[in-house]
């Protein structure tokens, strides 16, 4: 879903653009804020934020902050798949993101003397996240050195956003986070939901091959592991675990840790078949594997539809309900709250289910 807005930046000090940049809690807000800042202090053609993203096992670019020179700023979000393109489609990106340096290339805008500047975009661990493209004539020293500072203290300041929504033992996001994410997905869901007429011409690629799913996992019997070894070997069964969520869910999917042994997944849209099939490969990938001195560990699951007609304390109580069932009915298992209702095993739904099980 891309958002278009007409988006002014005043024409303040050098300086006060600065505190603008810095006083933003929000990567959205900070992102526009930066490509609207470079827009009015260097006058481009265009200037686009990509990020890089991992999607069916390749990397593809997202055009994330749009402006041209009329002003008018385009922010997609990370499930537009449809705005996005193969890193490899674009040799600049590709010398780009290997050389971690500059690239200018000859731009296709027609004119003879536009060029297009990629510059690379640094997120934690110092990775290429992504690339800041501005379309322009020639620039001079200054605009170089103002795009590469500004990018550097983008770079530092999202780091430091970056860091407060992270759980401090597993990296993983936090539970503070949680509820910006979920007003965002519902969002998603509503304009997905939206008549064809209303929702524009862009349709967003997946958007109709399923839902949002949410998921509260639990680490069966963890108490007994801190008493057994010790709150040390416990915490690296948390980090271990977290670490096997990472490689076990897609980028696009969020990850939380909301305390304790209890973590949360939220996957991007899917099938029914396909999200019970992710969450039962992390439980599987979970029992076989050997955690150091503790050995084995299994982990509970239980998982449910997100509907933006339900506000997030209702769903996550439902997958809640389907998680309590899982560890009272021989734990290591991943339970549907919607098939237990289905099945008689829970209670009957506030309301009629459109989710298509099989």
């Amino acid at each position: 879903m891309a958002r278009k807005l007409k988006f002014g930046v005043k024409e303040e000090s050098l300086l006060e653009s600065v505190i603008h940049l810095t006083s933003l809690r929000e990567n959205e807000s900070l992102e526009i804020s930066l490509v609207t800042t470079l827009n009015w202090m260097i006058r481009p053609r265009k200037i686009v934020l990509y990020k890089i993203y991992y999607h069916l096992g390749v990397k593809e670019v997202l055009p994330e902050v749009v402006l041209d020179d009329a002003g008018l700023v385009v922010h997609f979000d990370e499930c537009d798949f449809e705005a996005m393109t193969r890193l490899d489609s674009r040799a600049a990106f590709v010398e780009c993101q290997t050389t971690r340096k500059a690239v200018v290339s000859k731009s296709p805008c027609g004119s003879a003397d536009c060029y297009d500047y990629i510059y690379p975009v640094f997120g934690n661990r110092e990775a290429v996240i992504g690339f800041f493209e501005v379309t322009c004539d020639q620039l001079n020293e200054t605009s170089d050195k103002l795009i590469t500072g500004f990018l550097d203290i983008y770079h530092n300041y999202l780091s430091l956003i970056e860091d407060s929504q992270r759980d401090t033992l597993t990296g993983l996001l936090n539970r503070k986070t949680f509820d910006n994410n979920i007003a965002k997905i519902i969002e998603i869901q509503q304009q997905a939901d939206m008549p064809q007429k209303k929702r524009g011409p862009r349709r967003r690629k997946g958007a109709e091959d399923g839902s949002h799913w949410l998921a509260v996992i639990d680490i069966d019997f963890f108490k007994s592991v801190n008493d057994k070894f010790g709150h040390l070997y416990g915490d690296e069964v948390l980090l271990l675990l977290a670490r096997i969520m990472e490689k076990t869910f897609r980028q696009q999917d969020k990850l939380f840790r909301f305390g304790g042994e209890e973590f949360v997944v939220v996957l991007a849209p899917a099938s029914f078949d396909d999200a019970k099939n992710a969450f039962e490969r992390f439980r599987r990938n979970i029992e076989e594997f050997n955690f150091p001195q503790v050995g084995k560990v299994t982990i509970s699951i239980g998982f449910v539809r997100i509907s933006y007609h339900d506000i997030p304390s209702t769903f996550i109580g439902h997958a809640d309900e389907a998680l309590y069932y899982a560890k009272h009915n021989g734990r290591n298992q991943v339970c549907s709250y919607e098939m237990l209702v289905q099945e008689g095993k829970l209670g009957t739904v506030s309301r009629e289910s459109d989710v298509e099980l099989f």
